[in-house]
C-alpha cells in the first residue's frame, strides 16, 4: 500500500519537473556567440520592450541605442524567441543583394499583422507566393517612367492646392493672433488625395475640403502662437486609413502565438468594421468600373496608358489571359498602394518641412535652382522631365536623399531566415527574425567606420563612405560632384542611403514617393521661405505608427517677395 507521505513526495516531483520544463520552454535560450543583454527574468527583454509604449519611446530608437552599446550584431530575448539585429552595412548589403538574399523571407510576424486587414496585398505575402509574384509582375508598369510621367499633372495639381491652401490658412491665423500653425494633418490629407488619385482614380478632396471651411473654422492657438484646427479631420477615407494604421501598430505588440484570434476578435468590433467598410466600398465600385472599361480591351495596347493603377492592373490581367485576379485580391492590393503611398510620403515630407525650415541657407539654394534652371516656375505646375532623374535639379535631387537619409522613416527593415545562414561568422538558425537597421548603418558608414571594421569577411563597399566629421548633419552637398562642365552633378554612389529597403522585398513603390516628394517640396519651395517658429514648437522627437513621424511640425511661411523687401 502506497503511503500518504510517498504521494506526496511523488506528486512533488512531478509538480517540480513539471515547472522546471516549463520554465525551460520558456525560458530565454540566446544564439551562442551573439551579444545580448543580461538575462534578469525569464521574459528576457520582454519588459523592457513592454515599458517602450509607455513612456512613448520610438522601438527604433531602444533598437539604435543597444547596437551603440552592444556591437554591430546583438540578439534580443523575446522570452523564448530571439530576433537577431545587424547594423553593420557591409554585411547588411552583401545579405540582402547576394546569394544570401534566396534564404531569406518576410517575417511570419509582419506577414500575419497585415494579414489581418488586407490578407492578399503584397506586404503580407512570402516571396514563394504565386500571388505575390503576380503582384510585382502585373503591377511592374506602375513605376516605369511612362505611367508616372502621365500621373505628374496629378501630383503637381496636388501640390499647387495646398500651396494656395496655406496661404489662405496663414492668412486666418495671423489674423486670429496665431504666428505658425502645424502641418501634420495637411500633409497627410495632400498625401492621401494624391494616392487615391493614382491609385484607383478616387477623388479623395481633402485639401479642399479643409480649403472650403478655412475661413469659418476656428483653430486654436497656445501660448507660443501656434495653430491647430480640431474641427479638420481629414476626409472619411483618410480618417479610416488612419484607423487601420494604429490597429496594425497595435496589433504590433500582440504575442505571435494569439495573433491570428486576436485579429479574428478585433475584426468584430464595430468601429475597425465601420473603417473598413469605408475604405472598400471606396475601391469596390472602382473595381467594377475598370473592368467595364477594359473588357473589350485591344490586346495590343498599351496597359501604361491607363488612367491610374487599377486601371492598368485590370488591363494587365485581361491581357494574359481573362479575369484572373479574384475581387478580393484586387481590392487588397488597392489597399496595400493606398497604405504605402499615403504613410511615408507624408512622414518624409513633414521631416522635409522641419529639415528646411531649420536650414534657411538650404532653402535658399534650393529656391536659387528652381528659379534659374526651370522657365518661370513659380505658377504653374513642375513637370516629371523637369524633376524626375536630377538631370536639371541636382540640388533638388540632393535636398530630398538627404531628408531621406536623415529622417529614419523606416529605419529598419524586418526578415526570417528559411534556411540556417551565417551572419558576421555567426550561425542564425532556420526561423529566425534579423532585424537590419538600415537607417543607422547608412548614416555612419563613415571612412573611420570602414578602417576600424574586422575586415576578415574581405566584403567591401559598392559606394563611397561619408566622412565623419558631420555624419549626421543635414547637408545636402554631400551628394554633389563636379560634372564634366564644372558644375555640380548628383551622384547616388558617393554615400550610402537606404530608405527603402534592399533586396526583393524592398519598397515597391518608391519611384512613386520620390516623385511626390519632389514635386511637393519644389512647389512649396517655390511658394514660400519657411521661417522659424518658437523653439517649443520645434522639438525633435518623434512618434511611431508602422514608420517614424516628427511629433512637432509647424509652418511661419513668407512670401519670397516680402522676404527680399524685409
Amino acid at each position: 500500500m502506497v503511503s500518504n507521505t510517498e504521494v506526496l513526495i511523488a506528486s512533488s516531483l512531478v509538480l517540480a519537473t513539471a515547472a522546471f520544463y516549463i520554465r525551460h520552454k520558456l525560458s530565454p535560450k540566446p544564439i551562442p556567440g551573439i551579444p545580448h543583454r543580461p538575462i534578469n527574468s525569464i521574459l528576457g527583454d520582454i519588459p523592457e520592450l513592454a515599458d517602450l509604449s509607455k513612456k512613448t519611446i520610438p522601438v527604433l530608437h531602444f533598437l539604435e541605442k543597444h547596437a551603440r552599446e552592444l556591437g554591430p550584431i546583438y540578439q534580443l530575448l523575446i522570452g523564448p524567441v530571439n530576433m537577431v539585429v545587424l547594423s553593420d552595412l557591409y554585411e547588411i548589403e552583401d545579405i540582402l543583394m547576394r546569394g544570401r538574399s534566396k534564404h531569406l523571407d518576410v517575417s511570419d510576424r509582419t506577414a500575419n499583422t497585415f494579414a489581418g486587414v488586407i490578407p492578399n496585398g503584397q506586404i503580407s505575402l512570402k516571396l514563394k507566393s504565386p500571388l505575390w509574384k503576380k503582384h510585382r509582375r502585373i503591377g511592374g508598369p506602375s513605376m516605369s517612367p511612362t505611367f508616372l510621367r502621365g500621373m505628374t499633372p496629378r501630383i503637381a495639381g496636388g501640390a499647387q492646392g495646398l500651396v494656395n491652401y496655406w496661404k489662405d490658412k496663414m492668412a486666418v491665423v495671423r489674423q486670429k493672433g496665431g504666428n505658425c500653425f502645424n502641418v501634420l494633418l495637411d500633409l497627410q490629407m495632400c498625401t492621401m488625395d494624391a494616392i487615391a488619385q493614382i491609385a484607383f482614380a478616387d477623388h479623395n478632396n481633402g485639401i479642399q475640403d479643409a480649403h472650403d471651411i478655412i475661413n469659418v473654422a476656428e483653430p486654436e492657438i497656445d501660448s507660443y502662437g501656434g495653430a491647430t484646427y480640431p474641427s479638420i479631420k481629414g476626409s472619411v477615407l483618410h480618417q479610416a486609413v488612419d484607423h487601420h494604421f494604429h490597429v496594425l501598430n497595435v496589433s504590433f505588440g500582440i504575442p505571435g502565438s494569439v495573433l491570428s484570434t486576436w485579429w479574428r476578435i478585433y475584426k468584430l468590433i464595430p468601429t475597425f468594421r465601420r473603417h473598413d467598410k469605408v475604405i472598400r466600398n471606396s475601391i469596390k465600385g472602382r473595381i467594377a468600373q475598370a473592368r467595364s472599361r477594359t473588357a473589350d480591351v485591344d490586346k495590343t495596347g498599351g496597359s501604361e496608358a491607363a488612367d491610374c493603377i487599377l486601371d492598368m492592373i485590370v488591363e494587365k490581367d485581361v491581357k494574359e489571359g481573362g479575369q484572373q485576379y479574384t475581387e478580393e485580391e484586387l481590392m487588397d492590393e488597392m489597399i496595400t498602394y493606398l497604405f504605402a503611398g499615403y504613410d511615408t510620403t507624408s512622414a518624409g515630407l513633414a521631416y522635409g518641412v522641419k529639415f528646411l525650415m531649420n536650414n534657411p541657407r538650404v532653402q535658399l539654394k534650393l529656391h536659387e535652382e528652381l528659379t534659374s534652371k526651370l522657365s518661370e516656375p513659380e505658377n504653374r505646375a513642375l513637370s516629371y522631365d523637369e524633376v524626375a532623374t536630377g538631370e536639371k535639379t541636382p540640388y533638388l535631387e540632393a535636398v530630398l536623399n538627404e531628408i531621406l537619409r536623415c529622417a529614419f522613416i523606416g529605419g529598419g527593415m524586418g526578415r526570417q531566415t528559411q534556411e540556417d545562414l551565417v551572419v558576421l561568422g555567426n550561425v542564425i538558425p532556420k526561423g529566425t527574425d534579423i532585424m537590419f537597421l538600415t537607417g543607422m548603418a547608412s548614416m555612419y558608414a563613415t571612412k573611420n567606420w570602414a578602417a576600424s571594421r574586422d575586415h576578415s569577411d574581405q566584403l567591401k563597399p559598392t559606394k563611397g563612405l561619408w566622412d565623419d566629421e558631420g555624419a549626421s548633419d543635414f547637408i545636402p552637398e554631400r551628394w554633389l560632384v563636379d560634372g564634366p562642365d564644372g558644375e555640380k552633378v548628383f551622384s547616388s554612389t558617393v554615400g550610402y542611403s537606404i530608405p527603402f529597403g534592399l533586396g526583393p522585398k524592398s519598397c515597391f513603390g518608391q519611384k512613386l514617393a520620390q516623385l511626390e516628394m519632389k514635386i511637393f517640396l519644389a512647389t512649396l519651395n517655390l511658394a514660400f521661405y519657411l521661417d522659424k517658429v518658437p523653439q517649443e514648437l520645434n522639438g525633435n522627437d518623434i512618434y511611431e505608427v508602422i514608420t517614424t513621424k516628427p511629433k512637432q511640425c509647424y509652418v511661419n511661411l513668407v512670401d519670397w517677395e516680402d522676404l527680399r523687401r524685409s
